[in-house]
C-alpha cells in the first residue's frame, strides 16, 4: 500500500475492525461503548497515517475501497497477534465472547447458565448475537457458533453439541380432552401447530430406518418455532419440537411426550462451530469448554425422560462418560482439540 506512514495507536485498528464488522460508524460507536465522534476521529486519523480512503461513505450505505479491504485481512492478522501475545502474558481469562445462535438455542440453553460460567471466569463477558441466518464468523468477528446448518466454510471447525431431533408433544390438558394418538396415523385427527409459511400439511417419522408420512391438519403456527411451543403449552395441539427446546417444560410435566418410539428427523445437530485458528483465545477456549460440558450434564440428567435417540448419545460416548464420572469439569486449560 502506497503512502503508508507511521501508525500511533493500536486502538485506531480496532476501531477500524468495529467499524466493518458493525457496518456503520454508530453502530460501531454503541458496540465500543464510545461516542459517534471518537470513532469518526479514530477513522480519519487511521486514513491519513496510511495515506488511503479505507471506506467508502454515503449516506445510506458504508464499503470498503480496494486498499480497505486489502488493509482489513492485515489488521486482523495484527490484532490476533497482539490477542495472542497479551495473553501470554496474563491469563487470558478475560475479555468477550462473541456468539451467535437462534434465538431460541440463545434464550433456552445459554443465559440459565451464564452465572455459572461467570462465575468461574468473573473477567469474561459474553456477547450473544440471535440470528436465524447463517452469519459469517471471520467476517463479523464471531468467536463461536452454535447452529444447526451443515458446515459450508473450509475456514470453520465444528464440534457436535447436541441432539437436535425433534419429537412430537402436548399439553396434559390438550391430550386429556382430545385424546392420546397411539399411532402416526391417529394425528390426522388433531389439531397439530407447524412451522412453516405456507404451514406444512404432513409430517415425516422415524423409528428407526422404518418411516411414515402423515397427513396433519396445522391449526396455529408460523415462521417462528417459538409459536408452537407456547402454543403447546397453552393446550392448543401437538407440536413437533426440538428436544433440547421442550426438555424443561417435560419435566416439569407442562408438556407430555407422545409417540415416544417415532423421531421427527433423526441424526440431527446442534453443532459448536468456530474458527480455525493458530492461537484460539483461552477465554474462547474456556466457554466452549464450558458449554460442552453444560450440555452433556443435561443430557445425563435428562435421560430417564427418552428426548434423545441413544445412537445420537452413543456419538458423545467419551463426553457422556467423562460427564458421568466428573460433576463439573476443570475448565482451566480444557478447550476443542
Amino acid at each position: 500500500m502506497q503512502g503508508m506512514g507511521r501508525l500511533d495507536s493500536i486502538d485506531d485498528l480496532r476501531v477500524f475492525d468495529a467499524i466493518v464488522r458493525a457496518g456503520s460508524l454508530s453502530r460501531a460507536a454503541q458496540e465500543l461503548d464510545v461516542s459517534l465522534t471518537l470513532v469518526s476521529k479514530r477513522l480519519k486519523r487511521l486514513e491519513a497515517q496510511l495515506g488511503v480512503r479505507l471506506l467508502q461513505r454515503t449516506t445510506r450505505q458504508l464499503g470498503l475501497t480496494e486498499e480497505g479491504q486489502e488493509f482489513l485481512g492485515r489488521c486482523r492478522l495484527a490484532l490476533d497477534a497482539i490477542q495472542a501475545a497479551e495473553e501470554v502474558c496474563g491469563d487470558g481469562h478475560s475479555g468477550i465472547v462473541r456468539v451467535t445462535a437462534t434465538a431460541a438455542f440463545a434464550q433456552r440453553q445459554i443465559p440459565p447458565r451464564l452465572q455459572r460460567f461467570l462465575a468461574l471466569y468473573p473477567n469474561i463477558s459474553v456477547q450473544i448475537l440471535t440470528s436465524d441466518d447463517v452469519l459469517d464468523l471471520v467476517e463479523r468477528r464471531i468467536d463461536l457458533a452454535m447452529r444447526q446448518a451443515p458446515l459450508a466454510d473450509s475456514r470453520l471447525i465444528a464440534r457436535p453439541l447436541v441432539p437436535d431431533a425433534r419429537v412430537l408433544c402436548a399439553s396434559p390438558a390438550y391430550l386429556a380432552e382430545a385424546g392420546t394418538p397411539r399411532d402416526p396415523f391417529d394425528l390426522t385427527k388433531h389439531a397439530c401447530l407447524t412451522v412453516g409459511d405456507p404451514p406444512p400439511t404432513q409430517w415425516r417419522l422415524w423409528r428407526g430406518e422404518e418411516s411414515v408420512e402423515v397427513s396433519i391438519r396445522s391449526v396455529a403456527g408460523g415462521n417462528d418455532g417459538e409459536i408452537c411451543h407456547v402454543g403447546a403449552l397453552a393446550d392448543l395441539g401437538i407440536a413437533m419440537k426440538a428436544a433440547w427446546d421442550v426438555v424443561d417444560d417435560v419435566r416439569a410435566g407442562g408438556l407430555v411426550r407422545i409417540l415416544p418410539e417415532w423421531w421427527g428427523g433423526t441424526d440431527r445437530w446442534v453443532r459448536i462451530v468456530y474458527p480455525a485458528r493458530l492461537h484460539q483465545p483461552r477465554r474462547v477456549r474456556a466457554f466452549i469448554a464450558f458449554m460442552e460440558d453444560e450440555m452433556m450434564q443435561a443430557l445425563v440428567t435428562s435421560a430417564d425422560l427418552g428426548l434423545f435417540e441413544a445412537s445420537a448419545l452413543a456419538k458423545l460416548q467419551p463426553r457422556v462418560g467423562t460427564a458421568l464420572r466428573c460433576p463439573r469439569l476443570g475448565l482451566g486449560e480444557a478447550g476443542p482439540g
